[in-house]
């Protein structure tokens, strides 16, 4: 893969959006291709992955191990970021991830983008603030709910 298409897939992902070009060709030189078969397994739960993956194409099913009849969450759109944060913290996946489809994938390096925040400590600032934004997208309505369910509401 050429270093200026292995950025541009970055710049689609919307967590790289943080990253100005320069920076994103620094983690796509770094970065790794990566093909899957249909039903190949990207990881499993409790593995610990050395960075995030961005979907370049293909389908994905990211499902909890437990319980075994859960439905997972399809993963389709190019430029979708798996596990961003495995690019800061080395923490257990909690979610398996398998191939629906053939699938492409871009892996980039933990290692790198700390390299990258260390370099660039505005990367890091504007990583902080993405991951908050992302985790809270998710907070509030549950929070929500469990205020519904126990009668505050």
């Amino acid at each position: 893969m050429q270093l200026d298409e292995a950025a541009h897939i970055l710049g689609s992902a919307d967590f790289f959006s943080i990253c100005n070009l320069e920076q994103r060709r620094m983690l796509a030189f770094a970065g790794e291709r990566r093909g899957l078969l249909s039903g190949e397994t990207l990881f499993r739960a409790g593995d610990v992955t050395e960075g995030a993956y961005v979907l370049i194409s293909g389908e994905l099913l990211s499902s909890r191990s437990e319980p075994k009849d859960a439905k997972g969450v399809s993963i389709t759109q190019p430029g979708a970021v798996i596990g961003e944060l495995a690019l800061i913290a080395k923490k257990p996946r909690r979610a398996t991830v398998v191939a629906v489809t053939p699938a492409d994938l871009l892996l980039v390096p933990r290692i790198a983008f700390s390299k990258l925040m260390q370099q660039y400590p505005e990367v890091a600032q504007r990583a902080a603030s993405k991951i908050r934004e992302d985790v809270g997208a998710y907070v509030t309505p549950l929070a929500s709910a469990g205020e519904k369910i126990s009668g505050r509401r």
